[in-house]
């Protein structure tokens, strides 16, 4: 490598050798090169947005902020939010098992869900938050009922959404879990002459992102001899076997999602709010 360093400065430094030595021998002036003014032309690239120019970027989604009223007592900041790239209910694939909620009910939930924010003020910052991924408002308790000047909002924590798929074997004694919080297992089978009663309970536990909806699991019970699922339980599904025993274990296709929290302050500041 250093040779080839080498062997190229030697080469530059002999050309510029030679040029100097050809003025010289020449002994002609070039001409001088006329000088144009220099001028500097600015290009502003145009305003771009997927849904409206007040937007605000969340991984996969975008977050529209609405308004900010007051509602007895409380701040309320009305928001939506965008998928980049949607897909509506019915556009996703049924399956032919049988399974515990609707297909398209996956598709109907946005990608990302804000959770907590804080509302900018100068009296000092008031906390407040969303109750769920379906919530499209974010409350504030006001000290005192009153709102004082705002200077801006903050969001503080909001969640992403990631898919997942696979196959488990369920067996009838024993529960699985799908994740650290969350468990399926068989709670009772019921004889009914030719056919079998097979409740099956799912163990989630709660909070923001983790409730019954949207964050129940999407179950289809594999293989021959069920017949359908007759409906949700208080605590997950039943489904109907009809020929022979009732497999052990259970084979089913387990459809839905992680809910991942992202701590990343994103500031907005009041010229964004539409204040009401």
């Amino acid at each position: 490598m250093w040779r080839r360093v080498a062997l190229g400065t030697f080469g530059l430094a002999l050309g510029v050798g030679i040029a100097l030595a050809g003025l010289l021998l020449l002994g002609e002036e070039e001409p001088a090169a006329s000088t144009a003014a220099a001028t500097t032309t600015t290009t502003t690239a145009p305003a771009v947005w997927w849904v409206d120019a007040r937007e605000i970027q969340l991984g996969p989604a975008v977050m529209v902020l609405e308004g900010l009223t007051v509602e007895d007592g409380e701040a309320v900041l009305a928001f939506e939010v965008f998928d980049l790239n949607p897909a509506g209910p019915g556009r996703l694939r049924e399956p032919t098992y049988h399974t515990s909620i609707q297909f398209q009910r996956l598709s109907e939930e946005a990608a990302v869900a804000p959770e907590r924010w804080t509302l900018l003020t100068v009296s000092g910052e008031i906390p407040g938050s969303t109750l769920s991924p379906r919530g499209r408002t974010a409350r504030f308790e006001l000290p005192g009922g009153v709102l004082p000047e705002v200077l801006g909002v903050r969001l503080d924590r909001y969640w992403i959404r990631l898919p997942y798929a696979y196959e488990m074997a369920l067996p009838l004694n024993s529960p699985v879990y799908l994740d650290s919080d969350c468990s399926v297992g068989v709670s009772r089978l019921i004889e009914q002459g030719t056919s079998t009663l097979v409740q099956v309970d799912i163990a989630l536990p709660g909070g923001f992102a983790h409730g019954v909806d949207p964050g129940a699991p999407l179950l289809g019970v594999l293989g021959e001899g069920w017949a359908f699922t007759s409906g949700r339980t208080s605590t997950g599904i039943q489904v109907v076997h009809e020929m022979g025993p009732v497999p052990d274990p259970i084979p089913f296709a387990v459809r839905a999602t992680y809910w991942v929290p992202f701590d990343r302050s994103v500031e907005v500041d009041a010229g964004a709010l539409r204040l009401g």
